[in-house]
């Protein structure tokens, strides 16, 4: 199972160093068998992984001052249809604001762990 996952951290490694000239190796990786229900199982959920202590840190720091809204104020929908997310991949970060004279910070952090 590890050399399975460690597999596919290197695919990745590879394309993140040599972008597309990694191309040949990704399309050697697709030609892998599937994995099993047993060994998708035995990989989830961190198992088989020590306890590791991590701490992020996320510093944001807007501010709003000195405006003003007066008068009628229209904000309009804020709605997500069913099929917003139907072609996703990757993560995504859905923010929505349903006020005025709002700041709105976001961060996002992907922790990715490598045993060997």
């Amino acid at each position: 199972m590890t050399n399975v996952i460690r597999r596919i951290l290197r695919i990745a490694c590879l394309f993140a160093v040599m972008g597309p000239a990694a191309t040949t190796a990704a399309e050697e990786w697709m030609n892998q068998p599937p994995m099993s229900a047993d060994q998708l199982e035995q990989a989830s959920g961190r198992q088989g992984v020590p306890v590791q202590l991590q701490l992020n840190d996320n510093q944001q720091s807007a501010v709003v001052t000195g405006n003003t809204l007066s008068g009628p104020s229209m904000t309009g929908n804020n709605m997500i249809s069913d099929q917003a997310f139907g072609n996703m991949s990757g993560i995504a970060t859905v923010i929505q604001n349903t006020g005025n004279q709002v700041v709105i910070q976001d961060s996002t952090q992907v922790n990715i762990l490598i045993n060997r």
